[in-house]
């Protein structure tokens, strides 16, 4: 419960009606499914404005209104708080919100790949010793962190939240909110190049995580990526290292087995302790997203038993090198959460590395945000394409021509105007056997291919 002075001094939010002693069960910002005695802040936005929500919110229950415009005067007689931003008192509140759970140790993981996997396997880790709070879905901005950590009680003895971010300040703000005792920056690659404008933007931006970190404080470090290294050369707090390359490392695995679609075996040695580890799925980058879990959970206590028991309990989620099988029996790599070139070229890998005997065909999409990197980017990702042996190639998106510009006349390869066109093109090229990859960053919605195939 949300004492009506706890916000007001939290957010330093002006009261404009008399509102007497409220206790509020919760924070909304949707106005369609706004809790009875919840708060609902009335958020703008490129796109849209809570601000014309406002009476619905009451009219299904809100026990109270934060906005920032002064021509609320309908609401007269109606509990409503005055704030020159309703963003920033949103996270102003789940700052102090969270702060208020002193005993709670969370942790923070951003990074240009792999960072939701990663908050998944160390949260299936840590849950296994303490009860455990996550974010899920695309609740990893400055509106659905705050959300998330509103959900916390005193049941909760420890959260593992993911960060995401496209500017400079976000992953800060974040932070701030958040105050995490744990930081880990999975790898710092080509995405978001269009505000950040290249990859030392970006190495920038992600280290803001971690840029106030001082004693009890720890960073969890991938040692193999020298931009993470290099922002923890600067940090003087705890640290954890992990990798694969990398020699004297907290962390390392050894011994990795890849068992064809369902699976991966490693040794993992913590400290001076080695232990066998299997995770479902595929990809080879997943290894080390295991060793970047291990050390959170090294963080919360988990010895070597939880993590190994933890990992080998993690599920992989949806849209993220997911295996399906359509009816007319083509095997689908369905990678279609989200794409940069990093990952672009993780998945290409994975497709030769499992196409068996049949077809290797990849369908590619617009990686989005990339700014003036776009034509070079896709141009590149299309020689790389064909440098890898894949038989068939159909792009979809306005940067598909460079794709296909990269790849040249060894490759056969189409361009789809529609999500309907390229699944038809895939029913005329695939066989039974073959194995096809689809991706392509979220915007692009590539899953709707995957669909019509099944």
């Amino acid at each position: 419960m949300l004492e009506l002075n706890f916000v007001l001094d939290s957010t330093g939010g002006k009261l404009v009606s008399d509102a007497g002693s409220i206790d509020f069960s919760g924070v909304s910002t949707d106005s369609r499914n706004i809790g009875k005695g919840e708060i609902f802040f009335a958020l703008k936005g490129e796109n849209f404005d809570g601000h014309a929500y406002v009476d619905e919110a009451f009219t299904r229950g809100a026990a109270a209104a934060v906005i920032e415009k002064d021509d609320m005067t309908r609401l007269n007689g109606k509990p409503v708080i005055r704030v020159p931003s309703t963003l920033k008192a949103l996270g102003d509140l789940a700052s102090e919100w969270r702060k208020s759970f002193p005993d709670l140790r969370l942790a923070a993981i951003t990074g240009s790949n792999g960072k939701t996997t990663t908050k998944e396997m160390a949260w299936t880790i840590v849950s296994l010793k303490h009860p455990t709070l996550k974010n899920s879905g695309n609740f990893n901005n400055l509106i659905g962190l705050p959300l998330t950590l509103f959900s916390l009680d005193q049941s909760y003895k420890a959260a593992v939240v993911e960060l995401g971010m496209n500017d400079f300040g976000e992953i800060r703000r974040l932070s701030e909110i958040a105050s995490p005792d744990i930081g880990a920056i999975t790898n710092i690659g080509r995405a978001h190049l269009e505000k950040l404008g290249g990859i030392d933007g970006v190495a920038k931006a992600k280290g803001e995580l971690v840029e106030k970190f001082v004693g009890d404080q720890t960073f969890v470090v991938n040692a193999d990526d020298p931009r993470v290294g290099k922002i923890a050369d600067g940090i003087n707090c705890k640290k954890i290292s992990y990798g694969i390359k990398s020699e004297g490392t907290a962390l390392s695995a050894s011994d990795i087995e890849e068992e064809g679609f369902t699976g991966i075996r490693f040794s993992m040695k913590s400290g001076d302790k080695s232990f066998p580890v299997h995770i479902k799925g595929i990809g080879l980058h997943n290894v080390m997203n295991a060793l970047c879990a291990a050390g959170i959970a090294r963080s919360f206590g988990c010895g070597p038993d939880e993590i190994r028991q933890g990992l080998e309990s993690f599920a992989p989620a949806k849209m993220r090198l997911e295996i399906l099988e359509s009816p007319s029996g083509l095997r689908i790599i369905n990678d279609t959460y989200n794409a940069n070139p990093e990952s672009m070229r993780s998945a290409v890998d994975e497709l030769m590395r499992l196409k068996g005997g049949g077809k290797a065909v990849a369908v590619l999409g617009d990686m989005l945000e990339l700014g003036s990197a776009s034509e070079g980017e896709h141009t590149s990702l299309g020689e790389y394409v064909s440098a890898s042996g894949v038989v068939y190639l159909v792009t979809y998106g306005n940067y598909g021509g460079f794709i296909l510009k990269g790849a040249g006349s060894k490759i056969h390869g189409s361009h789809a105007k529609t999500h309907d066109e390229a699944a038809e093109m895939l029913r005329e090229i695939a066989k039974p056997g073959d194995l096809v990859l689809i991706k392509g960053s979220r915007g692009m919605r590539m899953e709707e291919i995957t669909k019509k195939l099944l």
